[in-house]
């Protein structure tokens, strides 16, 4: 009896991991796109928004004026980034605001697109070589309701100079070089602007304007599959289904693998009593999810907050064994062995942690929670 109960089951996982047929065709894009469910009418291109993303005014064309003016742009791209980290150039981080350059810095606050286009802005005033510079993180999913799933994206500053590479992050504590990075130009990152600030129209129930700024990015960018889900997400949330449906599958169409979308989808056609599809959209998520090591990750970090610490190390020596290159899991597998008593073999994850990481934040990071582990 066992033995036929875990073939069975085996035979159901491996029939999980595919997705139903119809992802593999291209969906009714026109109905996502022309914005008629919304608007009552079709939308053109000419009614999206058009900002000038990089403008600076003149205020802060006098401020750059001052900085290190007799020296040569590198050395002047230090200066600001100097000013910047003595506090002499106020930025404060604020995951809710997707602002221009010109606003960034007037407002002096904004997430990590925000202060990249402010940066990229300024340093190429300055006469400085900078370009954006996309993160490719584990993912970071922002449920947005009981049922909807948005995906966000980092991205920080890249500038050349003769001793190498200079990345100027918002929070570099968060970056690591170890994750791949892919240069963007200048569209793509307006696209993530329009993409950003979508969502946060989205959330704020302006349901026209996000439409407006997630079709936006799609019009710039139609190729990336997570502005589709995106753009789902808004339909989703009033209450377009057929839109909805569309724009995931579309995003499936150009990304099977995008969770996110399968996640959405598996949720719409529970709403929609499409039990079958959503069935099979949850089984497909949970497999993938399941061999995933950053969602194994998430679930290990659950664990050790619940102080269920031996699950927190079965998981952890499953995303281990899918990634043994990332420092995040060997050192939270090491805090996790310590609570366990198991001291030698925290040292040993906790060294090879060490050895990994690359930023200096992120190991102050560590020996600051290291040292915590042994106060009263």
């Amino acid at each position: 009896m066992k033995g036929l109960f875990a073939t069975a089951l085996v035979l159901a996982i491996c029939g999980c991991s595919q997705l139903p047929k119809h992802n593999l065709e291209s969906a009714d894009t026109k109905s996502v796109l022309n914005g008629q469910v919304i608007f009552s009418r079709p939308i053109s291109t000419d009614e999206l928004p058009d900002r000038a993303l990089l403008a600076l005014d003149a205020e802060i064309e006098v401020y750059l004026e001052t900085i290190a003016p007799e020296e040569e742009p590198d050395s002047r791209l230090q200066s600001l980034i100097d000013a910047l980290r003595q506090q002499q150039l106020l930025f404060e981080y604020d995951a809710n605001s997707t602002l221009s350059a010109r606003d960034a810095y007037h407002q002096q606050r904004g997430n990590c697109l925000t202060f990249t286009l402010m940066m990229v802005a300024m340093a190429r005033e300055l006469g400085a070589e900078a370009y954006f510079n996309e993160v490719d993180v584990p993912p970071v999913w922002s449920q947005e309701e009981a049922e909807t799933f948005v995906i966000y994206r980092h991205v920080n500053m890249v500038s050349g100079r003769p001793q190498g590479r200079r990345v100027v992050d918002l929070n570099l504590a968060v970056y690591d070089p170890v994750y791949q990075q892919t240069k963007l130009d200048d569209v793509t990152a307006f696209a993530l602007y329009y993409s950003n600030r979508g969502v946060e129209l989205m959330r704020e129930g302006e349901e026209k304007q996000a439409f407006l700024y997630l079709r936006k990015a799609i019009e710039l960018r139609p190729e990336r599959s997570d502005f589709w889900s995106n753009l789902g997400a808004l339909y989703s949330r009033f209450n377009h289904n057929y839109e909805a449906e569309q724009s995931y599958l579309q995003a499936l169409h150009l990304k099977p693998d995008n969770l996110v979308a399968s996640s959405n989808l598996e949720w719409l056609y529970r709403g929609t009593e499409r039990e079958a599809l959503a069935d099979t959209y949850a089984a497909y998520v949970r497999y993938h999810r399941q061999r995933n090591p950053y969602y194994l990750y998430y679930q290990a970090r659950q664990a050790y907050e619940d102080e269920d610490f031996k699950l927190a190390e079965k998981r952890l020596n499953r995303a281990l064994r899918a990634n043994d290159n990332d420092h995040r899991f060997h050192f939270l597998l090491g805090l996790t062995q310590y609570k366990l008593a198991d001291m030698e073999a925290s040292r040993v994850s906790f060294k090879k942690a060490f050895s990994l990481v690359s930023s200096l934040e992120a190991k102050n990071s560590y020996r600051q929670k290291i040292e915590s582990l042994t106060e009263p």
